[in-house]
């Protein structure tokens, strides 16, 4: 199960490493890793600064993942985060 988070432009730049770690990028990773989980670019290696601003996190069940975005949506570096709907055929 994966959740999509959509975080703030100033914070996915430290996350993509494009500059130096700030307050919100390390408090976010933190947060993450409280979880035992860790936080995926969604695009990597790209350049877009709207797409740089997705990532992606596994998580085990449905109820980790509700309690992970309840935190991650207290946080104001994050502008969304939302379970994955599954894939489905065309």
């Amino acid at each position: 199960m994966q959740i999509t988070v959509q975080v703030l432009a100033d914070v996915a730049r430290p996350l993509h490493q494009k500059e130096a770690p700030t307050a919100e990028s390390e408090g976010l990773l933190k947060m993450i890793e409280s979880f035992g989980l860790t936080l995926e670019s969604m695009h990597k290696n790209t350049d877009d600064p709207n797409l740089q601003r997705y990532f992606i996190v596994e998580v085990p069940d449905r109820e980790t993942a509700q309690q992970v975005i309840d935190r991650l949506l207290q946080s104001e570096a994050i502008e969304g985060a939302y379970i994955k709907p599954p894939d489905e055929l065309p």
